[in-house]
Protein backbone atom coordinates (compact mmCIF):
# COMPACT_ATOMS: atom_id res chain seq x y z
CA UNK A 1 0.00 0.00 0.00
CA UNK A 2 0.78 3.15 -0.35
CA UNK A 3 2.67 5.02 2.62
CA UNK A 4 1.25 8.02 4.29
CA UNK A 5 -2.45 7.93 6.02
CA UNK A 6 -5.59 9.58 4.82
CA UNK A 7 -6.69 9.89 8.93
CA UNK A 8 -4.39 9.13 12.15
CA UNK A 9 -6.03 9.14 14.86
CA UNK A 10 -4.19 7.73 18.64
CA UNK A 11 -1.36 6.62 16.40
CA UNK A 12 1.95 8.34 16.70
CA UNK A 13 3.92 7.68 13.30
CA UNK A 14 7.29 6.17 13.90
CA UNK A 15 10.65 5.13 12.09
CA UNK A 16 8.99 1.89 10.52
CA UNK A 17 5.49 2.49 11.39
CA UNK A 18 2.86 3.74 13.46
CA UNK A 19 2.32 3.10 17.30
CA UNK A 20 -0.51 2.95 19.55
CA UNK A 21 -0.83 6.27 21.91
CA UNK A 22 0.09 5.70 25.56
CA UNK A 23 -2.91 7.02 27.97
CA UNK A 24 -3.40 10.14 30.12
CA UNK A 25 -3.65 9.78 33.52
CA UNK A 26 -4.62 12.46 36.00
CA UNK A 27 -1.23 14.01 37.87
CA UNK A 28 -2.97 16.99 39.93
CA UNK A 29 -6.17 18.67 40.54
CA UNK A 30 -5.60 22.71 40.33
CA UNK A 31 -9.56 24.39 40.67
CA UNK A 32 -12.02 23.86 38.77
CA UNK A 33 -11.16 26.24 35.96
CA UNK A 34 -9.11 25.83 33.35
CA UNK A 35 -5.47 25.46 34.01
CA UNK A 36 -3.53 28.00 31.65
CA UNK A 37 0.26 27.49 32.16
CA UNK A 38 2.49 24.67 33.00
CA UNK A 39 6.56 25.93 33.40
CA UNK A 40 9.77 24.41 35.10
CA UNK A 41 12.26 25.24 36.92
CA UNK A 42 15.97 23.05 36.69
CA UNK A 43 19.02 23.52 38.44
CA UNK A 44 21.35 20.22 38.11
CA UNK A 45 19.21 17.71 38.87
CA UNK A 46 16.92 19.58 40.89
CA UNK A 47 13.91 20.26 38.92
CA UNK A 48 10.60 22.26 40.36
CA UNK A 49 6.96 21.52 38.15
CA UNK A 50 4.27 24.06 38.56
CA UNK A 51 1.00 24.85 37.01
CA UNK A 52 -1.10 28.08 37.18
CA UNK A 53 -4.88 28.99 36.59
CA UNK A 54 -6.39 32.13 36.51
CA UNK A 55 -5.92 33.37 40.35
CA UNK A 56 -2.99 31.16 42.00
CA UNK A 57 0.40 29.38 40.98
CA UNK A 58 0.75 25.49 42.36
CA UNK A 59 4.24 23.95 43.28
CA UNK A 60 3.27 20.46 41.70
CA UNK A 61 6.68 18.81 41.80
CA UNK A 62 5.40 16.38 44.43
CA UNK A 63 1.10 15.68 44.55
CA UNK A 64 0.14 12.98 47.24
CA UNK A 65 -3.47 13.49 46.00
CA UNK A 66 -4.22 14.11 42.07
CA UNK A 67 -7.87 14.76 42.97
CA UNK A 68 -6.62 17.30 45.68
CA UNK A 69 -6.48 20.83 45.03
CA UNK A 70 -3.03 22.12 46.88
CA UNK A 71 -1.84 24.92 48.66
CA UNK A 72 -1.34 27.65 46.20
CA UNK A 73 2.14 29.09 45.98
CA UNK A 74 1.64 32.42 45.08
CA UNK A 75 -2.58 33.62 44.85
CA UNK A 76 -4.52 36.70 44.11
CA UNK A 77 -3.07 36.97 40.57
CA UNK A 78 -5.78 38.32 37.69
CA UNK A 79 -4.57 36.20 34.93
CA UNK A 80 -3.04 32.22 34.55
CA UNK A 81 -1.32 33.24 30.94
CA UNK A 82 2.57 33.34 31.94
CA UNK A 83 5.51 33.47 30.10
CA UNK A 84 8.56 32.16 31.92
CA UNK A 85 12.32 32.83 31.72
CA UNK A 86 15.15 31.13 33.98
CA UNK A 87 18.07 33.18 33.70
CA UNK A 88 21.44 32.40 36.21
CA UNK A 89 23.88 34.78 37.59
CA UNK A 90 26.15 34.98 40.15
CA UNK A 91 23.51 35.04 42.57
CA UNK A 92 22.20 31.57 41.60
CA UNK A 93 19.32 30.68 38.84
CA UNK A 94 15.77 32.72 38.80
CA UNK A 95 12.73 31.96 36.69
CA UNK A 96 10.95 34.80 35.73
CA UNK A 97 7.09 34.61 35.32
CA UNK A 98 4.68 37.74 33.86
CA UNK A 99 1.62 37.78 32.50
CA UNK A 100 0.81 41.26 31.67
CA UNK A 101 -1.85 41.54 34.79
CA UNK A 102 0.10 41.54 37.91
CA UNK A 103 3.18 42.29 39.02
CA UNK A 104 6.52 40.13 38.02
CA UNK A 105 7.45 36.86 39.92
CA UNK A 106 10.54 35.66 40.43
CA UNK A 107 11.41 32.22 41.95
CA UNK A 108 14.83 31.45 43.57
CA UNK A 109 14.69 27.80 43.64
CA UNK A 110 12.55 28.26 47.21
CA UNK A 111 10.24 31.81 47.29
CA UNK A 112 8.22 33.52 44.82
CA UNK A 113 9.03 37.10 45.26
CA UNK A 114 6.42 39.98 43.80
CA UNK A 115 8.69 42.23 41.84
CA UNK A 116 8.33 45.97 41.61
CA UNK A 117 9.76 49.32 41.78
CA UNK A 118 9.99 48.93 45.80
CA UNK A 119 10.17 45.20 46.45
CA UNK A 120 13.99 43.43 46.99
CA UNK A 121 15.16 43.06 44.48
CA UNK A 122 13.26 45.44 42.34
CA UNK A 123 12.90 46.54 38.69
CA UNK A 124 12.54 49.99 38.59
CA UNK A 125 11.56 52.17 35.27
CA UNK A 126 8.52 50.42 33.96
CA UNK A 127 5.09 48.62 35.74
CA UNK A 128 6.36 44.82 35.60
CA UNK A 129 2.44 44.23 35.72
CA UNK A 130 2.23 45.54 31.96
CA UNK A 131 5.49 43.03 31.39
CA UNK A 132 3.69 39.77 29.15
CA UNK A 133 6.58 38.23 27.70
CA UNK A 134 10.26 37.55 29.01
CA UNK A 135 12.96 35.55 27.38
CA UNK A 136 16.86 35.75 27.62
CA UNK A 137 19.40 36.65 24.71
CA UNK A 138 23.04 37.45 25.15
CA UNK A 139 23.11 37.26 29.19
CA UNK A 140 20.42 40.00 29.70
CA UNK A 141 16.61 40.00 30.39
CA UNK A 142 14.29 41.04 27.50
CA UNK A 143 10.16 41.65 28.50
CA UNK A 144 7.29 43.01 26.22
CA UNK A 145 5.16 45.58 27.22
CA UNK A 146 1.76 44.62 26.49
CA UNK A 147 -0.13 46.17 23.98
CA UNK A 148 2.67 48.23 22.55
CA UNK A 149 5.59 48.33 20.43
CA UNK A 150 7.71 48.83 23.47
CA UNK A 151 10.54 46.05 24.97
CA UNK A 152 12.22 46.84 27.79
CA UNK A 153 15.63 45.32 28.95
CA UNK A 154 17.76 44.84 32.28
CA UNK A 155 21.44 45.04 32.44
CA UNK A 156 23.58 42.23 31.72
CA UNK A 157 23.35 39.41 33.70
CA UNK A 158 20.97 40.64 36.36
CA UNK A 159 17.97 40.17 37.76
CA UNK A 160 16.67 43.79 38.74
CA UNK A 161 17.54 47.18 38.06
CA UNK A 162 16.66 50.11 35.78
CA UNK A 163 15.02 48.72 32.78
CA UNK A 164 15.43 50.27 29.36
CA UNK A 165 13.06 51.16 26.90
CA UNK A 166 13.96 49.83 23.50
CA UNK A 167 10.86 51.48 21.15
CA UNK A 168 10.04 49.94 17.89
CA UNK A 169 6.93 51.55 16.43
CA UNK A 170 8.87 53.21 14.14
CA UNK A 171 10.59 49.78 12.94
CA UNK A 172 7.06 48.00 12.95
CA UNK A 173 4.84 48.95 9.75
CA UNK A 174 1.78 46.83 9.89
CA UNK A 175 0.39 48.06 13.19
CA UNK A 176 -0.96 45.77 16.00
CA UNK A 177 1.40 45.21 19.40
CA UNK A 178 4.06 43.36 19.88
CA UNK A 179 3.94 39.73 21.08
CA UNK A 180 6.63 37.92 22.23
CA UNK A 181 11.03 37.78 21.64
CA UNK A 182 13.28 34.68 21.35
CA UNK A 183 16.56 34.14 20.71
CA UNK A 184 17.03 32.45 16.56
CA UNK A 185 20.78 30.85 15.82
CA UNK A 186 22.47 29.73 12.28
CA UNK A 187 23.32 27.11 13.75
CA UNK A 188 22.37 24.56 16.71
CA UNK A 189 24.12 26.05 19.42
CA UNK A 190 24.72 29.72 20.95
CA UNK A 191 27.46 32.01 19.86
CA UNK A 192 28.01 34.87 18.23
CA UNK A 193 25.72 34.18 15.05
CA UNK A 194 22.50 34.27 17.97
CA UNK A 195 20.25 37.01 16.65
CA UNK A 196 17.55 38.79 18.60
CA UNK A 197 14.07 38.15 17.28
CA UNK A 198 10.74 40.13 18.11
CA UNK A 199 6.98 39.38 16.58
CA UNK A 200 4.15 41.59 16.87
CA UNK A 201 0.47 40.20 16.86
CA UNK A 202 0.07 40.96 13.05
CA UNK A 203 2.87 38.58 12.37
CA UNK A 204 5.61 41.28 11.37
CA UNK A 205 9.33 39.90 12.54
CA UNK A 206 12.23 42.49 13.24
CA UNK A 207 16.12 40.97 13.72
CA UNK A 208 19.10 42.40 15.72
CA UNK A 209 22.04 41.13 16.16
CA UNK A 210 24.51 42.18 18.80
CA UNK A 211 24.58 42.21 22.39
CA UNK A 212 23.86 45.54 23.62
CA UNK A 213 20.78 47.11 22.94
CA UNK A 214 21.98 51.12 24.05
CA UNK A 215 25.01 51.06 21.70
CA UNK A 216 24.92 51.40 17.85
CA UNK A 217 28.28 49.91 17.47
CA UNK A 218 27.46 46.94 19.19
CA UNK A 219 23.62 46.43 17.99
CA UNK A 220 21.93 46.56 14.24
CA UNK A 221 19.31 45.48 12.79
CA UNK A 222 19.09 42.53 10.73
CA UNK A 223 15.87 43.54 8.87
CA UNK A 224 11.97 43.15 8.89
CA UNK A 225 10.14 39.80 7.74
CA UNK A 226 6.16 38.44 7.84
CA UNK A 227 4.71 35.48 8.39
CA UNK A 228 0.56 35.62 9.16
CA UNK A 229 0.07 35.81 12.47
CA UNK A 230 1.35 34.08 15.95
CA UNK A 231 -1.03 31.84 17.59
CA UNK A 232 0.38 32.84 21.07
CA UNK A 233 3.08 33.83 22.67
CA UNK A 234 3.70 30.47 24.15
CA UNK A 235 3.18 28.59 20.72
CA UNK A 236 6.96 28.32 19.61
CA UNK A 237 9.96 26.04 19.65
CA UNK A 238 13.22 25.90 19.14
CA UNK A 239 14.89 22.94 16.54
CA UNK A 240 18.42 22.89 16.69
CA UNK A 241 19.34 26.63 16.42
CA UNK A 242 15.80 27.64 14.29
CA UNK A 243 13.07 29.54 16.11
CA UNK A 244 9.71 28.14 15.01
CA UNK A 245 6.50 29.60 15.40
CA UNK A 246 3.30 28.56 15.06
CA UNK A 247 0.85 30.75 13.04
CA UNK A 248 -1.70 30.46 11.28
CA UNK A 249 -0.63 29.42 7.85
CA UNK A 250 1.17 26.49 10.32
CA UNK A 251 4.72 26.01 11.90
CA UNK A 252 7.03 28.35 10.33
CA UNK A 253 10.64 28.21 10.40
CA UNK A 254 12.06 31.67 10.92
CA UNK A 255 15.30 30.40 8.61
CA UNK A 256 12.16 30.15 5.57
CA UNK A 257 10.30 33.04 6.90
CA UNK A 258 13.51 35.44 5.71
CA UNK A 259 13.42 33.82 2.32
CA UNK A 260 10.41 33.76 1.16
CA UNK A 261 7.32 36.02 0.76
CA UNK A 262 4.45 35.15 3.24
CA UNK A 263 2.18 34.27 0.89
CA UNK A 264 4.15 31.20 -0.27
CA UNK A 265 5.23 30.23 3.58
CA UNK A 266 3.04 27.51 4.01
CA UNK A 267 4.55 25.72 0.92
CA UNK A 268 7.82 25.57 4.11
CA UNK A 269 5.54 25.13 7.34
CA UNK A 270 6.37 21.85 9.30
CA UNK A 271 2.40 21.83 8.87
CA UNK A 272 2.20 21.47 5.28
CA UNK A 273 1.19 17.82 5.50
CA UNK A 274 -2.06 18.83 7.14
CA UNK A 275 -2.96 22.23 5.21
CA UNK A 276 -6.32 21.90 5.79
CA UNK A 277 -7.05 20.95 9.29
CA UNK A 278 -4.46 23.12 10.49
CA UNK A 279 -6.50 25.96 8.39
CA UNK A 280 -9.87 24.60 9.98
CA UNK A 281 -7.97 24.27 13.56
CA UNK A 282 -7.47 28.56 13.57
CA UNK A 283 -10.83 29.22 12.34
CA UNK A 284 -12.17 27.21 15.19
CA UNK A 285 -9.93 28.11 18.01
CA UNK A 286 -7.88 31.04 17.42
CA UNK A 287 -9.74 32.75 20.21
CA UNK A 288 -7.89 31.26 22.85
CA UNK A 289 -3.96 30.88 22.71
CA UNK A 290 -2.20 27.92 21.63
CA UNK A 291 0.81 25.96 23.34
CA UNK A 292 3.69 24.24 21.92
CA UNK A 293 5.57 21.39 23.88
CA UNK A 294 8.47 19.88 21.88
CA UNK A 295 9.57 16.30 23.52
CA UNK A 296 13.07 15.73 22.63
CA UNK A 297 13.00 12.05 24.60
CA UNK A 298 9.89 10.97 22.54
CA UNK A 299 11.01 12.75 19.64
CA UNK A 300 7.73 14.34 19.76
CA UNK A 301 5.99 17.87 19.78
CA UNK A 302 2.73 18.87 20.50
CA UNK A 303 0.18 21.44 19.60
CA UNK A 304 -1.97 21.90 22.35
CA UNK A 305 -5.02 23.00 20.51
CA UNK A 306 -7.79 24.93 23.34
CA UNK A 307 -11.12 23.80 23.57
CA UNK A 308 -13.19 26.73 22.26
CA UNK A 309 -16.69 26.98 20.89
CA UNK A 310 -17.72 23.58 21.17
CA UNK A 311 -14.82 21.95 19.55
CA UNK A 312 -13.72 18.60 20.37
CA UNK A 313 -10.87 18.33 22.58
CA UNK A 314 -7.61 16.75 20.92
CA UNK A 315 -4.29 17.72 19.92
CA UNK A 316 -2.00 17.43 17.42
CA UNK A 317 1.77 15.58 17.43
CA UNK A 318 4.38 15.43 14.94
CA UNK A 319 7.45 13.15 14.70
CA UNK A 320 10.59 15.70 15.12
CA UNK A 321 12.27 13.60 12.85
CA UNK A 322 10.42 12.49 10.10
CA UNK A 323 7.98 14.95 10.24
CA UNK A 324 4.59 12.79 10.22
CA UNK A 325 1.68 14.08 12.00
CA UNK A 326 -1.22 12.53 14.06
CA UNK A 327 -3.95 13.35 16.20
CA UNK A 328 -4.70 12.28 19.64
CA UNK A 329 -8.22 12.83 20.66
CA UNK A 330 -10.06 13.11 24.23
CA UNK A 331 -7.17 15.33 25.15
CA UNK A 332 -8.37 18.78 26.47
CA UNK A 333 -5.02 20.38 26.24
CA UNK A 334 -5.43 23.64 27.38
CA UNK A 335 -1.56 23.99 28.06
CA UNK A 336 1.65 21.66 27.77
CA UNK A 337 4.51 21.62 29.88
CA UNK A 338 7.81 19.36 30.37
CA UNK A 339 8.96 18.06 34.01
CA UNK A 340 11.52 15.22 34.18
CA UNK A 341 11.60 14.61 30.44
CA UNK A 342 8.05 13.97 30.93
CA UNK A 343 5.28 15.76 28.95
CA UNK A 344 1.69 16.86 31.11
CA UNK A 345 -1.25 19.16 29.56
CA UNK A 346 -3.27 20.98 31.81
CA UNK A 347 -7.38 20.53 30.62
CA UNK A 348 -10.14 23.05 30.91
CA UNK A 349 -11.51 21.73 33.82
CA UNK A 350 -8.47 22.20 36.10
CA UNK A 351 -6.67 18.82 36.10
CA UNK A 352 -2.59 18.48 35.28
CA UNK A 353 -2.41 14.60 33.36
CA UNK A 354 0.53 12.99 32.51
CA UNK A 355 0.97 12.29 28.46
CA UNK A 356 1.80 8.38 27.32
CA UNK A 357 1.35 6.80 30.37
CA UNK A 358 -1.14 3.72 31.14
CA UNK A 359 -3.29 2.08 28.62
CA UNK A 360 -6.39 4.40 29.09
CA UNK A 361 -7.10 8.17 29.65
CA UNK A 362 -8.02 7.73 33.17
CA UNK A 363 -9.86 4.95 33.29
CA UNK A 364 -11.59 5.60 29.78
CA UNK A 365 -10.64 3.67 26.77
CA UNK A 366 -9.66 5.34 23.70
CA UNK A 367 -9.53 3.68 20.02
CA UNK A 368 -6.92 4.09 17.84
CA UNK A 369 -7.76 4.85 13.82
CA UNK A 370 -5.73 4.51 10.87
CA UNK A 371 -7.03 5.35 7.65
CA UNK A 372 -4.38 5.35 4.87
CA UNK A 373 -4.47 6.79 1.69
CA UNK A 374 -6.78 5.81 -1.30
CA UNK A 375 -4.85 4.02 -3.87
CA UNK A 376 -6.25 2.51 -7.14
CA UNK A 377 -3.95 -0.28 -6.47
CA UNK A 378 -1.91 -0.09 -10.04
CA UNK A 379 -5.34 -0.90 -11.99
CA UNK A 380 -6.85 2.66 -12.40
CA UNK A 381 -10.49 2.86 -13.13
CA UNK A 382 -11.60 -0.77 -12.45
CA UNK A 383 -13.61 -2.09 -9.74
CA UNK A 384 -11.95 -4.23 -6.85
CA UNK A 385 -12.61 -6.37 -4.73
CA UNK A 386 -10.16 -6.98 -1.11
CA UNK A 387 -11.10 -10.27 -0.11
CA UNK A 388 -8.46 -9.76 3.16
CA UNK A 389 -6.08 -8.01 4.47
CA UNK A 390 -2.98 -8.98 6.56
CA UNK A 391 -1.60 -6.90 9.15
CA UNK A 392 1.83 -7.03 10.92
CA UNK A 393 2.60 -6.11 14.20
CA UNK A 394 5.65 -5.31 16.93
CA UNK A 395 3.40 -5.77 19.97
CA UNK A 396 4.39 -6.75 23.46
CA UNK A 397 1.04 -8.04 24.56
CA UNK A 398 -2.51 -9.68 23.05
CA UNK A 399 -3.93 -7.49 20.77
CA UNK A 400 -7.04 -7.10 19.04
CA UNK A 401 -6.99 -5.27 16.06
CA UNK A 402 -10.00 -4.46 13.24
CA UNK A 403 -9.56 -4.41 9.88
CA UNK A 404 -11.34 -3.21 7.40
CA UNK A 405 -11.36 -0.55 3.97
CA UNK A 406 -13.00 2.40 3.08
CA UNK A 407 -13.73 2.76 -0.87
CA UNK A 408 -14.07 5.34 -3.40
CA UNK A 409 -13.23 8.29 -1.12
CA UNK A 410 -14.85 7.92 1.68
CA UNK A 411 -14.36 7.18 4.56
CA UNK A 412 -16.75 4.70 6.78
CA UNK A 413 -15.23 2.70 9.80
CA UNK A 414 -16.99 0.27 11.37
CA UNK A 415 -17.62 0.57 15.27
CA UNK A 416 -14.49 -0.26 16.98
CA UNK A 417 -13.48 -3.10 18.78
CA UNK A 418 -13.26 -4.09 22.41
CA UNK A 419 -10.13 -3.49 24.65
CA UNK A 420 -8.55 -6.78 25.10
CA UNK A 421 -8.99 -7.55 28.97
CA UNK A 422 -6.71 -5.68 31.15
CA UNK A 423 -3.27 -6.94 32.40
CA UNK A 424 -0.35 -6.24 34.20
CA UNK A 425 3.47 -6.55 33.91
CA UNK A 426 5.39 -8.55 35.75
CA UNK A 427 8.72 -8.16 36.73
CA UNK A 428 12.01 -9.78 38.34
CA UNK A 429 11.26 -8.80 42.16
CA UNK A 430 8.15 -8.07 42.07
CA UNK A 431 6.04 -10.51 40.36
CA UNK A 432 4.83 -13.45 42.44
CA UNK A 433 6.71 -17.06 41.78
CA UNK A 434 4.61 -19.41 40.14
CA UNK A 435 2.23 -16.32 39.66
CA UNK A 436 4.07 -13.88 37.45
CA UNK A 437 3.79 -13.94 33.63
CA UNK A 438 7.61 -12.93 32.92
CA UNK A 439 7.93 -10.88 30.52
CA UNK A 440 4.44 -9.53 29.68
CA UNK A 441 3.81 -6.22 28.33
CA UNK A 442 7.58 -6.00 28.00
CA UNK A 443 9.29 -7.97 25.46
CA UNK A 444 8.47 -7.27 21.81
CA UNK A 445 7.36 -9.85 19.49
CA UNK A 446 6.28 -10.06 15.67
CA UNK A 447 2.35 -11.08 15.47
CA UNK A 448 0.89 -11.69 12.06
CA UNK A 449 -2.76 -11.40 11.21
CA UNK A 450 -5.39 -12.14 8.37
CA UNK A 451 -8.53 -10.76 8.63
CA UNK A 452 -11.48 -11.11 6.53
CA UNK A 453 -13.02 -7.77 4.39
CA UNK A 454 -14.92 -8.40 1.75
CA UNK A 455 -15.44 -4.93 0.05
CA UNK A 456 -15.57 -3.37 -3.28
CA UNK A 457 -14.83 -0.31 -5.04
CA UNK A 458 -12.41 1.70 -7.99
CA UNK A 459 -10.46 3.12 -4.35
CA UNK A 460 -9.33 1.46 -1.55
CA UNK A 461 -7.97 2.58 2.02
CA UNK A 462 -6.84 0.36 4.09
CA UNK A 463 -8.27 1.18 7.74
CA UNK A 464 -7.35 -0.22 10.76
CA UNK A 465 -8.78 0.20 14.65
CA UNK A 466 -7.38 -0.99 17.94
CA UNK A 467 -9.12 -0.43 21.34
CA UNK A 468 -6.76 0.20 24.51
CA UNK A 469 -8.29 0.41 28.18
CA UNK A 470 -5.73 -1.62 29.48
CA UNK A 471 -3.40 -0.66 32.96
CA UNK A 472 0.25 -0.71 31.29
CA UNK A 473 1.39 1.23 28.42
CA UNK A 474 0.78 -0.22 25.41
CA UNK A 475 3.62 -1.28 22.74
CA UNK A 476 1.90 -1.89 19.67
CA UNK A 477 3.13 -1.16 16.60
CA UNK A 478 1.98 -1.33 13.21
CA UNK A 479 4.78 -1.91 10.47
CA UNK A 480 3.13 -3.53 7.44
CA UNK A 481 -0.44 -4.22 6.10
CA UNK A 482 -1.13 -6.06 3.30
CA UNK A 483 -4.59 -6.90 1.10
CA UNK A 484 -5.44 -9.80 -1.11
CA UNK A 485 -7.78 -8.13 -4.03
CA UNK A 486 -9.44 -9.07 -7.19
CA UNK A 487 -9.56 -6.79 -10.12
CA UNK A 488 -13.08 -6.87 -11.73
CA UNK A 489 -14.17 -4.89 -15.13
CA UNK A 490 -13.42 -1.62 -16.01
CA UNK A 491 -16.11 1.05 -15.24
CA UNK A 492 -17.57 2.92 -17.58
Amino acid sequence: MTGGAYQLDNFFPTLTGIRLRGGAKKYATLSNGAVTSLFAYKVGTTEKFFGADTNNIFDISTVSDASGIPTAAVSGQTSGHYATAQVGTSGGDFLYAVNGSDDARLYDGATWTAINAVSSPAITGVATADLSFVWVFANRLFFVEKGTMNAWYLPASSIAGAATKLPLASVFQKGGSLLFGGTWSLDSGSGLDDKCVFVSTTGEVVIYEGSDPASASTWSKVGVYEISAPLGFNATMKAGGDFIIAAQEGMVPLSQAIQKDAAALSLSAISRQIEPDWAAEVSARSSKPWHVLKWPTNNMAVVALPVAGGSEPYCLVVNLETGAWARYTGWDTECVGLYNSVGYFGTSDGSVRQMETGGSDDGTPYTGFYVGLFDHLRVPGAQKTVHAARTVFRAASAIRPQVSVSTDYTVCPPAPPNSIDDYTTDEWDVGLWDVATWDVGTELETVTKWSSVGRSGFAIAPQLQITSGVTPTPKIELVAMDMMFEVGGVMV
